[in-house]
């Protein structure tokens, strides 16, 4: 009898598939924390049309990975849409404030259906062993914009860039693509090994300024610790909530114990520190983390605004009390993301541009 050898036809060239692979993380590769399919799934809501994954193969081998998805038409969000940030709409928001403005005088039935590129969590960057490569940089363009094009998709817009891929961002530029400074994300790198080494850091008027208000906090019989995520976090959801009100939502309690319960399947409470303040054993404010190795990243916090002294304990349990904290737990980055750069700054982080970029038609800047 004849052994039946099936021949198996390896991947090369782009593949587009729904959802992420079931080994992206190890396929992936090393990179930002977000690019996990933790921190990926924890957001995925907001790309448009589903999350896809654009993955450029060569014989099986994973090469360069983004994911996106596929937007019909403006839908208004200032951070999200590429409508809003490339016409400066998004500017008063702190978006792609100093433009330039590709899409200003475009009319949105030549950009839509548009194919959005990003990472859901506030940075981009390409996935892959070969994400420092600039020929796998200019192959993946090239393939994604064809495959762009098969579909019916008029435009193609990469969102929040990272700037620590000059390969890439050279590649968009040899291609045609306008590099459109979006916004700055900040980080605190962790350079000390005690407070006082991190007050040091501060300009003199911030470190007076710090210990006055730690004075006070503990003057007011207020306590700053941190501890472990719980199985039952009901005063983290009622504080969310009322933050969510303060600024004009519409408080949501279901939607934000979806969040939570997601962050204790996903994440595990070995990874999520809670930083709060209490008084009297009532919750005033909390500053949620999320670790990664060596890094700390802030997701989510929250404040009782009812409470006369909740005002003085922001600050503490989103930067004092982390800094304090991050050199014995071998944190090396504190990130904060992106908004409030002045306040962030001024206690000590530092600042990264992340870039949109998108294909100019000189038509939509004359016009």
């Amino acid at each position: 009898m004849t052994d039946i050898v099936m021949e198996r036809r390896t991947r090369s060239g782009l593949v587009v598939r729904d959802g992420l692979p079931d080994d992206w993380d190890d396929q992936a590769g090393a990179g930002p924390a977000t690019l996990s399919a933790r921190w990926i799934g924890l957001a995925a809501p907001r790309l448009p049309g589903g999350l896809r994954t654009f993955a450029l193969y060569d014989d099986d081998r994973l090469s360069v990975a983004f994911t996106g998805g596929v937007q019909d038409a403006p839908n208004g969000h200032p951070r999200f849409d590429p409508h809003m940030i490339l016409t400066g709409a998004s500017a008063p928001e702190g978006v792609a404030e100093h433009g330039p403005h590709p899409w200003r005088h475009a009319d949105p039935a030549d950009l839509f259906p548009c194919l959005l590129i990003m990472f859901p969590n506030y940075e981009t960057a390409p996935a892959g062993p070969d994400a420092k490569d600039p020929q796998a940089a200019r192959r993946f363009i090239g393939a994604l914009n064809t495959w762009a094009e098969d579909n019916g998709i008029r435009t193609v817009v990469y969102l929040y860039l990272r700037s620590d891929h000059p390969e890439f961002a050279g590649a968009l530029a040899e291609t045609g693509h306008t590099l459109v400074p979006m916004i700055d994300r900040c980080d605190m790198p962790v350079t000390w090994t005690g407070f006082d080494g991190y007050l040091r850091t501060l300009s003199r008027n911030k470190r007076t300024a710090v210990r006055r208000e730690l004075r006070e906090i503990a003057e007011r019989g207020i306590t700053v610790t941190e501890r472990p995520f719980g199985d039952e976090e009901a005063e983290l959801i009622g504080l969310r909530c009322k933050l969510v009100a303060k600024y004009g939502g519409t408080p949501d309690p279901e939607r934000e114990a979806t969040s939570l319960r997601y962050l204790r399947d996903h994440f595990g409470g070995g990874d999520l520190l809670v930083v709060e303040a209490r008084k009297d054993g009532r919750m005033l404010a909390f500053s949620l983390f999320i670790r990664d190795g060596d890094s700390l990243t802030v997701l989510m916090n929250g404040t009782d605004h009812d409470h006369p002294d909740a005002s003085f304990v922001y600050f503490a349990t989103m930067f004092y009390r982390p800094a304090e904290l991050a050199p014995a737990l071998g944190v090396r980055t504190i990130g904060y993301g992106i908004g409030t750069v002045a306040a962030k700054k001024s206690r000590g982080c530092t600042t990264d541009t992340l870039y949109a970029a998108v294909r100019t038609n000189q038509r939509w800047e004359t016009s």
